[in-house]
């Protein structure tokens, strides 16, 4: 991804080893300018996460944009000790479903064959590319929930009790959920490399 989102020059001198929810504490107690750094960690993931979700590059840029103004105009919510992926995560979430609220897409508007910012390695073989290709048609096809689950414990790493944490259930329920979003996406898989 281009530097437009992510400055990683970007200087906070002895900040680099706190946590992220010390950093918030931070950014709530006023030192707001710290949430550069929570932005310069962050937003690469965000932006996989919605882009992964709305296909779109620029509104997937604008909805991370929005989480981040999100966190600033909320920041006094935020709990200490809380983990701050969670909270970020519950806003983008939020985010996402605002959006498709107000941007009723359908399945016929998802471009399928918009390229992907991060593969620019050209000596992936036919089989690989034909292999992400499916992949992403078939995260199309289920359900949004299954492939929000998806995206949020394959594709942002984050374990399953801060995903229950963000849905508000149980561990083993986040895990059965996940379990049958998985046999969706296989499913999906299959059907589109047969046809």
């Amino acid at each position: 991804m281009e530097d437009v989102l992510i400055n990683k020059n970007r200087e906070y001198p002895g900040v680099e080893l706190l946590e992220d929810h010390e950093i918030m504490v931070s950014v709530k107690d006023g030192d707001v300018h710290k949430l550069g750094l929570l932005f310069d960690r962050h937003a690469q993931g965000l932006f996989n996460y919605f882009q992964l979700q709305v296909r779109d590059r620029f509104r997937s840029e604008d909805l991370v944009q929005n989480v981040f103004y999100k966190i600033l105009k909320y920041r006094h919510t935020f709990k200490e000790g809380a983990d701050f992926r969670v909270w970020m995560y519950a806003i983008a979430r939020n985010e996402k479903v605002n959006f498709f609220k107000h941007n009723r897409s359908s399945d016929e508007e998802v471009n399928p064959e918009q390229p992907d910012e991060n593969s620019n390695n050209p000596e992936n073989d036919l089989a690989s590319k034909t292999d992400k290709k499916h992949l992403g048609r078939a995260l199309e096809r289920i359900s949004p929930d299954s492939r929000e689950l998806l995206i949020l414990s394959k594709y942002t790493g984050l374990p399953y009790n801060r995903i229950a944490e963000i849905y508000d259930c149980t561990v083993g329920a986040i895990k059965v959920r996940i379990f049958r979003a998985m046999q969706e996406l296989k499913a999906q898989f299959v059907n589109i490399a047969e046809e």
